[in-house]
This record gives C-alpha cells, structure tokens and sequence, in this order.
C-alpha cells in the first residue's frame, strides 16, 4: 500500500505538471546558484523535482504512471552536459529556463541528486520503460559517476561524500563498471576512516542534512552488493544514529545545539516525522538502532562535548557542547561564522509547556552576517563568548557575497532572538547597565557584554516584543542612511558576553585581561576555569579560527581524554 506522504507529493506535482513541456512548475526559491530573480521569474520548471515526480510514479506503479515517468525523464536526461570537455561535465542546470552557461555558479551536486535517482530507477524500475529511454539513462548514469570522481568531494562534506559514494558504488554495479565500482567502496571506506578518526560526522548535527546522510548510507545498506560497503554503511549508520539520539532533548521535543548547518531554528514536519517513523517498529522505513531509543524519551541530565574536525587538517579544532536538564537544552561551538545556516549558540526552554528557542546572531540590516566571527566555551549552561569582525570573508554568505570587511549598511547589531511558541507567554525583559534578563517562565535568562570594546562606539541595548519573537539587541551601529564600513580602518572591533540560562545559574564572573594585541576573559566555575582569548582588532577568516585560544572547563578536558 503506497505511503500517505508518497500519495500526497504525487498529488501536489501532479497539479503542478505541464503536459507540453513535460516538467514540473514551481515557484522560484533557490537563492544560490540561479542567475534567476522572482521578479522576472516567478515560476520555474524545476529538473530536479521533477526527477522525483518521476521516481514517485513508478513507486506507485501502473502503466499511466509509467507512461508519465517516461516522458519526464526523457526530458530531464536531455539536460545533462555530456560533453567531457566542458567544465560542467556531467552536471544538470536547476531549471528548463535556465542552463548551465547562464546560472551564477553551475551547482556540482546535481550530478550526485540526479545520479541517485537514476541509480535507483534502473535497479528498481527499468522494467517500466522503453528499452531506448533505459539506454538513456544508463548513459547518464556513467556521465554523472564520471563527474562525481573528477570532483572528488572529501569526506569533510559529509552528505554529498555519501550520496557521491552511492551513486559511483552502485551505478557502478549496475553498469559493470569496476573502476566506477571500486571508485564508490573505496570513497566510502575513506570516508569512515575519517569519521571514526574524528569520533562525529565533520557536517555535525544537522536537522537538515544528518537524515540526509542517514538514507544515503541506508541506501547502500540496503542496494549495494558489495560486502565491504555494507559493513562500513552499518557502522556509520550507529554514529549518525548515536550522534542524532543524545541531541534530542524530550522535554522540548526539539534537537539541541549547536548545529553545522540548517535552514530552521526548531525542527520541521520532516524532520519530526523522520525520527517519528525511525522510532516505529511498525514503519515500514529506516529505523534508529533500539539502543538509541531512550534518549528520545529519558530526561536525565546530560553534559558533553566532542570533537568536531580532523585538526591534523584544518590547523585548529572547534569543540561542541551540550547541556541538557529536565527544563532547558543549551548548546555552542568554540569557534564559527556567524553565518544563516549556522547555530554556534542555540538554547531551547520548557516554559510552563511551550517552548522557546534561543537563537544568537550578528545581523548586517536584519540580516545573518558571516564576516562577524564567533568564539565560546560553556560550562553546562554557561557561557563565556565573543566576536570578532574578518576583513576577508562574507556577507550573508562566505563564497557567493564576497565583501572583504567594506560594504555599505544602515544597521549592525547583535542579538538573541527569542522564538517559538510564545503566544501567551509574558516573558518580561529589563536592561541594567549592560545586562538584559528575561524570564522564560520559570527559567532565567542573563547576558551582559563585559568588555564593548569598538571604534565604532558603545553598544546601545534595546529590547523589542512582537507576536512571534521577542529581540535582546546590542546595536553597534543603526541609523536611517545606509554608511560606510571598513574594518581594515578599525584599530579595534572586539565584543565579549557572557551568557547564563537557569533560574539558580548566576552570570558567571568574567576576568579580563589584555597582553599585545590580545584579550583573554576568563571565568571561574564549579568545573575549573574556562577563558576564551581573542584579538582586538579585526583579520582574517582563518587566523581567528586558528589563533583564537579556548579553555575549556575542567570537566569536559576530562571527557575528552577517555
């Protein structure tokens, strides 16, 4: 019997479907990569989409359906670059409306979403389709693996790594192509050696991508045959699984930081019903080991941290840590961009039955700035955190908005922003000198800025309460007009906070000191000492990631050699 969820995507692109031009037409979204804007382009007929209406169909089955599937795909296969020469080998565009010669920056991963779904097409459906179409795709297929192994990702990028593994693995196997083959187990193997050499996946706790990375190494569990695949899949399979499970925090039903990547402070319907249905016996899908499953439901205290990169490689390490009680969840990096799709410092609090998330950004005019450079320690559900401003780096994005610290702005600031379920909670807020508290029901929230040390002048604190959110800001710069920012003029640009989140967690006591070019912040908790060192003035992306010096608390120092 087909799945409510495989019916209710067929039904939704089913009204989306064109007949002439036998794709699927959907509203622009994508902001990387398109040169497209929805002013000019408000619709789109979307390849990939309509790559998996085409997969749904011969799920569901039936001759009409196939008929369809065939017809989209024979459009799809038509877009890929086939020419070995050209540098976007092997790779799709996003839209019918748009090719690869005109898209600010052709996206590599096509070959690997695409390439999948072709994959599994032919293992599980070539039967549905006419001989010469199966040919096709087989052909694409090949082009696909070749432009997977001539880009070669790195285990760093965990879910591409993976589905790149799939794809040259068992297209491999289906075209009988042992260099292809040999190429996906052997990327695999690699890629588990690193993983187990770092204990965590490097893209590390994502809601969005950690079940990507689940159904890719279920994919070859379950559609390889090759033995040794299958082995290592099962043995990634536990630590994303063990990674996921004592994320999890019962009291909110939310997936506690800090988190690599993600496109949503709380968690989806998706996600909510992947690990739903992961931890229903009775399924049908991919299922979470049963030794995992009383993290989803225990709410015992828990306290950890752990490696999050191979610093043999990188020149430094960024260190996670999370805090969980029956109340509250709080977790942080100990170094990281402040960009959109990161959370270096996100809490979640059980607020008499609802819940709120706890959000750290620096925004540039409303907006998540990446050129701002985030540095912490925590001591359960304390923290000791600052920011720095690079001279080399981003604007909303690191790569694709290139600034290097000179761009116009009418507003700078940072700030938590409260959210989630706050209909009907009070949540009072008061300003004193430079410390903002705010009452989260029964769970107390404190930040202060210890040292506001900036050419641009003080921080200016303000409090502001909508519906849907409430804002703890510290302005740095805001006004009517847009100005001039240059931090290469800046002689000094430094913030430091510090952060509690309890009702008997005082602020912890910051000690500063400054020797050269750099200051320290240290405090005392009931774990040992914990500081962060940091320079005064802004640099480099890299130089801060590798000099900026963390302490951690005893305690976790101790985790960490066991």
């Amino acid at each position: 019997m087909p799945s409510d969820a495989l019916l209710k995507a067929i039904q939704l692109n089913e009204q989306r479907y064109n007949d002439e031009v036998k794709l699927v037409r959907t509203p622009l979204e994508a902001t990387y990569h398109t040169a497209l804007k929805p002013a000019t382009h408000p619709f789109v007929y979307a390849l990939y989409p309509s790559m998996s209406y085409a997969y749904d169909l011969l799920t569901l089955g039936g001759d009409a359906n196939a008929q369809r599937a065939a017809e989209i795909l024979g459009v799809i296969v038509t877009h890929q670059d086939q020419d070995p020469s050209r540098a976007t080998y092997g790779i799709w565009p996003y839209f019918y409306d748009e090719s690869l010669d005109e898209m600010d920056r052709p996206d590599w991963n096509m070959a690997d979403f695409h390439g999948k779904k072709l994959v599994l097409i032919l293992k599980k459906y070539a039967a549905q389709l006419p001989d010469t179409l199966v040919r096709d795709i087989r052909e694409a297929v090949y082009h696909a693996c070749q432009a997977i192994i001539l880009r070669n990702v790195g285990p760093h990028y965990t879910n591409i790594a993976l589905m790149g593994a799939f794809v040259t693995l068992v297209g491999g196997e289906i075209l009988g192509d042992e260099e292809i083959r040999s190429y996906g187990e052997k990327r695999l193997k690699r890629f588990l050696d690193y993983t187990t050499g770092i204990g965590t996946f490097t893209e590390y706790n994502s809601p969005c991508y950690s079940p990507l990375a689940i159904e890719e190494l279920d994919s070859v569990y379950q559609e390889s045959t090759t033995p040794g695949a299958v082995a290592d899949a099962e043995q990634l399979l536990d630590i994303a699984w063990h990674m996921i499970a004592k994320h999890y925090h019962p009291a909110t039903r939310e997936w506690s930081g800090p988190y690599s990547r993600t496109y949503h402070t709380r968690m989806t319907e998706r996600e909510k019903d992947f690990l739903g249905n992961a931890l229903k016996p009775d399924s049908g899908g991919i299922q979470c080991a049963e030794r995992y499953h009383s993290y989803f439901s225990s709410k015992e205290e828990r306290y950890y941290t752990e490696p999050t990169m191979m610093a043999s490689e990188t020149g430094y390490q960024n260190y996670a840590t999370t805090y969980q009680n029956d109340k509250l969840s709080l977790g942080s990096y100990t170094s990281g961009s402040m960009w959109n799709q990161r959370r270096n410092l996100l809490g979640f609090v059980d607020a008499g039955g609802k819940k709120v998330s706890i959000q750290l950004q620096f925004l540039k005019d409303g907006r998540d700035f990446c050129s701002a450079i985030f540095t912490g320690v925590q001591s359960r559900n304390q923290v000791l955190f600052s920011f720095n401003l690079a001279t080399d780096n981003g604007a909303w994005h690191q790569d694709l908005d290139i600034i290097n610290g000179r761009f116009q702005a009418k507003d700078l600031r940072i700030r938590l922003l409260l959210g989630g379920e706050l209909e009907g909670l009070d949540l009072p807020a008061k300003q004193e000198g430079r410390r903002i508290t705010a009452q989260l029901g029964d769970t107390q929230l404190q930040v202060e800025a210890v040292l506001d040390s900036s050419d641009y002048g003080p921080l200016v604190l303000a409090i502001e309460r909508s519906a849907e959110e409430l804002h703890l800001d510290y302005v740095i710069s805001s006004g009517n007009e847009e100005r001039a920012f240059d931090f290469h003029k800046l002689q000094q640009a430094v913030w430091v906070f510090a952060f509690s989140l309890g009702n008997d967690v005082p602020l912890p006591t910051v000690h500063l000191s400054q020797q050269g070019e750099s200051v320290t912040a240290s405090a005392d908790t009931e774990e040992g000492a914990m500081s962060i060192t940091v320079p005064v003035a802004p640099g480099l992306t890299a130089d801060f990631y590798r000099g900026n010096h963390v302490r951690l608390p005893q305690a976790l120092q101790k985790q960490l050699v066991q």
